[in-house]
């Protein structure tokens, strides 16, 4: 049989374990808008006009480039 208080603090604590997730998933999402946005301005700077489609292959190599990044600096 459960105790009253120790149903509260195990609500509790599921409740800030929910909140810190959805924080982080915000500031997670926010970080990727805007890196987004700057590659966004430095490629249309240097070609005004780009196609979304020929956007999405510069986001595309811009991933491609960030995890090999990764797995270098991980394999050392």
């Amino acid at each position: 049989m459960s105790h009253e208080g120790n149903d509260k603090i195990i609500d509790n604590e599921r409740d800030n374990r929910i909140d810190l997730s959805k924080k982080m998933v915000f500031a997670a999402t926010e970080m990727g808008i805007e890196v987004v946005q700057e590659i966004a301005a430095e490629t249309l700077k240097r070609k005004p006009g780009m196609s979304v489609k020929e956007f999405t292959k510069v986001l595309d190599q811009y991933i491609e480039k960030q995890r090999e990044l990764v797995n270098n600096s991980t394999s050392i």
